[in-house]
C-alpha cells in the first residue's frame, strides 16, 4: 500500500519501526498494574453461604506496591504464597495459598485498581463443613490513605 501511494523504502521503514514500536509500548503497558503505591485502607463484607447473618463490615489497613498488589490482611492468615497471579492494567487476579489458625485455605479473588480507590472480591471454598459444601465470600472496596507506615 505504501509503494503504491509513491513512498520511498526510507519512509516505508521508519513507519514500520515507529508501528512497531508504539504496539509494543501499547501493549507492555497493558499488562502494568497501574496503581498508587501507599497506604490503603480496605472494607470488608463477607458473606458464608447457608448462613443467613449479616456480618458487619471490617475495616483493615494494608500497604501496596506495585510487587505486592494483593490483599491478604482480611484472611488473618500467618502467610500466603502466590499460586497464580494474572494482571491486566488495574485488574489483578489471584490465587493464593494461605495458612490460617484452622489450617490452609485457597483463596481465589481479583482486585481492581483506580489510583485512589480499589474494589474487588475474592472466595474461600471450605469444602464440607456440617454435610454442606461451604463458601465463605469477601467483597471490599478500599481508599489511599498515603505513603506506607
Amino acid at each position: 500500500m505504501l509503494s503504491e501511494m509513491g513512498i520511498n523504502k526510507s519512509v516505508k521503514l521508519k513507519f514500520y519501526r515507529f508501528s512497531t514500536t508504539l504496539l509494543l509500548l501499547l501493549s507492555c503497558h497493558a499488562f502494568a498494574v497501574d496503581i498508587v503505591e501507599g497506604e490503603w485502607e480496605l472494607t470488608v463484607k463477607y458473606t458464608v453461604s447457608g448462613m443467613p447473618v449479616n456480618n458487619p463490615a471490617e475495616h483493615y489497613r494494608e500497604c501496596f506496591t506495585q510487587e505486592d498488589p494483593i490483599p491478604t490482611s482480611y484472611l488473618n492468615a500467618h502467610s500466603c504464597q502466590i499460586l497464580e497471579q494474572n494482571t491486566r492494567y488495574r485488574t489483578v487476579s489471584f490465587r493464593l495459598n494461605c495458612e490460617t489458625e484452622h489450617g490452609p485455605v485457597i483463596n481465589e479473588g481479583k482486585i481492581h485498581f483506580t489510583p485512589m480507590k480499589i474494589s474487588g472480591d475474592s472466595k474461600i471454598d471450605l469444602g464440607d463443613v456440617a454435610g454442606k459444601t461451604t463458601v465463605m465470600r469477601y467483597k471490599f472496596t478500599g481508599r489511599r490513605l498515603g505513603d506506607c507506615q
